[in-house]
């Protein structure tokens, strides 16, 4: 992670962080959603999902490298959440990194997790998705995916959500009529897929 990097964080992304949370409700045991922009702007994830003991920990130009770098910091508080989802990794991988980047960001964060809170809290993974905007590397991302999903089968009480495949069309082609402009964050019609794909699951 770069200097200007770090400093981002420590400017803006952890304290907005810190004040998005603020604004949440207090939940005794909250299933936290941990990651980058596309939980942040998520707004009716609670409503989508139905259930209101969601906890947004999403914060804007998160990688999963800072997920892991950040979370005793941000988890400092947390005691006793009753599952964690985490979804990271494109702007990992829109930085530069590898798909080995992104298993041994992902295997460092689990670790801590379960040093924290043990073998019995549920943890679900997301896949990366198919963003128009990163098309150039597009395989990248299928082989981040394929990568920490063949990580995740020795691991204990973690599952790994496929949101790639169902955000793809018939030709195995990126949607950008799920993005907004930028085609990296999404539209309502994006999240309805990853509402279809999490509701059983949360």
């Amino acid at each position: 992670m770069t200097s200007e990097e770090i400093q981002f964080y420590k400017k803006e992304g952890l304290p907005e962080l810190r004040e998005n949370i603020r604004k949440q409700p207090t939940i005794e045991h909250p299933i936290i959603f941990y990651g980058s922009s596309s939980f942040r702007l998520w707004t009716t994830v609670r409503e989508d999902v139905g259930n209101n003991a969601i906890l947004n920990m999403g914060f804007g130009g998160s990688t999963l490298e800072a997920c892991a770098l950040y979370f005793h910091v941000l988890f400092e508080e947390v005691v006793s959440p009753q599952k964690i989802v985490i979804y990271a990794g494109d702007n990992d991988l829109g930085g530069g990194q590898k798909a080995e980047d992104i298993v041994f960001y992902f295997e460092s964060l689990y670790r801590q997790i379960r040093y924290k809170y043990g073998i019995d809290l549920p943890i679900i993974y997301m896949s990366i998705k198919p963003s128009p905007s990163k098309d150039n590397i597009q395989s990248e991302i299928e082989k981040s995916n394929t990568l920490v999903e063949k990580a995740i089968q020795n691991l204990t009480n973690i599952s790994y959500i496929d949101i790639y495949t169902p955000m793809l069309n018939s030709k195995g082609k990126s949607r950008p009529d799920l993005f907004e402009e930028d085609m990296l964050h999404m539209l309502p019609e994006g999240y309805k897929i990853w509402k279809e794909v999490l509701k059983d699951n949360i």
